[in-house]
């Protein structure tokens, strides 16, 4: 049985350090090149969300909400697009699945700290 309690300590132990690493790679990021370089955001805790992969994506070139003007189209990352206009609430972006071409919204990446959906990067806005 301590064959098996061991193996679970290890197996936390890995898990933690994996998490650690995660929070340390935002820490040191360099900055964004262009949308295409934009990494996925990690689901982390909360707490760490707010202090550490906030502001590290502000800092690696990420637009805070307070700077976004209404109506107006970003370029970025989320999951399913590189670009996505600001509401004054939320993006919405035009989605191609399965053949067929929907609006779809996402939130803004400091609205994402408190559930595991996918969220809008903005780090420039779309020129012409």
């Amino acid at each position: 049985m301590m064959e098996l309690d061991e193996i679970r300590e290890k197996l936390r132990e890995e898990k933690e350090q994996v998490y650690l690493e995660k929070l340390e790679y935002w820490k040191t990021r360099e900055p964004f090149r262009d949308e295409d370089d934009i990494p996925d955001i990690p689901i982390v805790k909360e707490e760490d969300y707010r202090n550490i992969i906030i502001p590290n994506i502000i800092r690696c070139g990420g637009i805070p909400k307070s700077e976004l003007k209404p109506h107006t189209v970003y370029r970025g990352g989320c999951r399913n697009s590189s670009e996505a206009e600001w509401t004054g609430s939320e993006f919405i972006y035009c989605r191609h699945k399965w053949g067929t071409e929907y609006i779809d919204d996402v939130q803004h990446f400091e609205d994402g700290a408190d559930n595991e959906e996918d969220v809008f990067v903005p780090i420039k806005e779309k020129e012409g």
